[in-house]
């Protein structure tokens, strides 16, 4: 049986510090360059529950992309005449820090990346113009003279050195630009799917892309990232014209893709070509917007009727299955996986009412969040900040974005790495009155700290901070001159951290 779990929610404030960023393009559709869902710790947020951010009306949410300490995203104002801004928050503010395009223009964000927002100015009746804008203030960096294909919510994917990698017009039916003055690297000229919303996937020096139009047969094509040229491409997938192919690359060359119409296939890239490990029927029709995640055990994660499902990567039979994440219509899921596996979804609902966001457990029988936000079919949850306690982006019509940050008992990775090297263990007695005491492990040496926080982030206790020995260790917490509340005990050590919920009564 499915189970919902009660979250205790804290309406507070919160203070942030910052750690090592990786370059990681995060939107909503599909995550980093290999559209894999799963994110990084990109900075650590102390403890904090829900912050919401006041924005300019927006008749439909749109992608929330996030970046230091930064994010941004499109707010459409108005149908008629078509219009659309561009908001920028820094996370101590709860109002935009800068607007761009509020007059005029269609102002559609396709990448934001190393403090810069890359933008396509969306032209419904020709191809898209694309700029870049400095994120401190929405300044103009470039301009490229090359236009790309109109699309109400594809994305850029990003190279390690920080260029584009983008659907062009034309004759350049790929684009490589330069992410510096927007100049292209190289183009390829595929025949391109009939779609406003595709992907593209880098995973190491291999784009991956579909190729394909509405009366020609659609495969995926393998391409040097360095040189645009097309490697090779996997045989014909059947299925119909229309728009939904959905795709996704593991870390380790897997591309899961989906045929409306058709199959779901894996298919392993083998350095000369493509390998099929197996393809399995799904449920029709497929949400035009829909997105395939992978999980941190390499689990796959499809939508399916109007449920997610979990798949053995192996075989593509299925493991688990969610609740209905609509009651009617179609979903257009979109996820973020976090460090430890905790699956965030947007449904997408094509009912614009039934739209919500949910947090699963990564076997998805237990919900630890839904969250209604109406009219998300463009846009899914974006994690933003310290992920073993889920910290994710939420955006749909109106006026609010939410950031809203879940405290769960007893977190662990479904990797193994976690309990064989580190262990913390939760307190007792819980509640406790004024002391308790934990135990906690280490297996391998290394930097880190212990401390005990209180809701408003201010650390209350440091037991070590910098190099610990392996070892096992007991610790007693006594909270005499400390008010009742929630506490958390949280171990770091080597990028692995691991958090417990304390109480305190008195």
């Amino acid at each position: 049986m499915k189970k919902l779990i009660l979250i205790f929610l804290i309406f507070i404030n919160y203070t942030v510090s910052y750690s090592q960023q990786d370059f990681i393009n995060w939107n909503t559709v599909g995550g980093n360059s290999n559209r894999d869902g799963i994110s990084k710790d990109l900075f650590d947020f102390t403890i904090g529950f829900e912050k919401t951010f006041n924005a300019p009306n927006t008749i439909w949410g749109m992608p929330v992309f996030c970046n230091g300490n930064k994010f941004t995203t499109t707010r459409y104002t108005s149908l008629n005449p078509l219009r659309a801004l561009i908001i920028t928050f820094n996370f101590n503010s709860v109002n935009p820090v800068w607007t761009y395009g509020a007059s005029s223009g269609v102002n559609v964000i396709m990448g934001f990346n190393d403090n810069v927002i890359y933008v396509r100015d969306f032209q419904q009746n020709g191809n898209d113009t694309i700029f870049a804008l400095n994120a401190a203030d929405g300044s103009l960096l470039w301009k490229s003279r090359f236009t790309v294909e109109r699309g109400i919510i594809w994305t850029a994917a990003f190279t390690d050195n920080g260029d584009l990698v983008l659907p062009g017009s034309g004759s350049y039916r790929i684009m490589r630009i330069n992410h510096l003055n927007g100049d292209t690297v190289w183009t390829n000229n595929r025949i391109i799917p009939n779609t406003g919303a595709e992907t593209m996937c880098i995973n190491g020096n291999t784009l991956y892309a579909w190729e394909g139009g509405l009366t020609t047969p659609k495969k995926i094509i393998a391409v040097n990232v360095n040189t645009g040229i097309t490697k090779y491409s996997s045989a014909t997938l059947p299925g119909d014209g229309d728009q939904e192919i959905p795709f996704t690359v593991s870390k380790n060359g897997v591309v899961y893709c989906i045929r409306d119409g058709g199959l779901m296939y894996a298919l392993k890239d083998n350095g000369s070509g493509f390998t099929e490990l197996w393809s399995r029927g799904i449920s029709h029709p497929v949400g035009t917007y829909t997105q395939i995640a992978t999980g941190n055990d390499s689990s796959v994660y499809i939508p399916y009727g109007r449920k997610i499902y979990r798949l053995n990567h192996l075989t593509g039979a299925a493991r688990d299955s969610s609740i209905d994440l609509v009651s009617s219509g179609t979903i257009n899921p979109r996820f973020a996986i976090g460090k430890f596996g905790i699956v965030n979804v947007g449904n997408g609902a094509s009912v614009p009412s039934d739209g919500k966001y949910f947090t699963f457990s990564p076997d998805l029988q237990t919900i630890y969040n839904q969250v209604p936000f109406s009219y998300n079919y463009y846009c899914g949850p974006t994690p933003g900040g310290f992920i073993n306690i889920p910290h994710i982006l939420m955006a749909g019509a109106g006026t609010e974005i939410k950031a809203r940050y879940i405290i769960i008992d007893n977190i662990l990775s479904e990797s193994s790495e976690i309990p064989e090297l580190y262990t913390l263990s939760q307190n007792y007695p819980n509640p406790f009155n004024p002391s308790t005491k934990f135990n906690y492990s280490i297996q391998k040496e290394g930097y880190g700290s212990l401390k005990i926080y209180d809701v408003h982030g201010k650390a209350v206790k440091t037991y070590f901070e910098g190099f610990k020995k392996a070892g096992e260790y007991n610790e007693e917490f006594n909270a005499g001159g400390l008010t009742s509340g929630i506490y958390f005990c949280k171990l770091i050590l080597n990028e692995i951290s691991i958090t417990r919920k304390m109480i305190l009564l008195k």
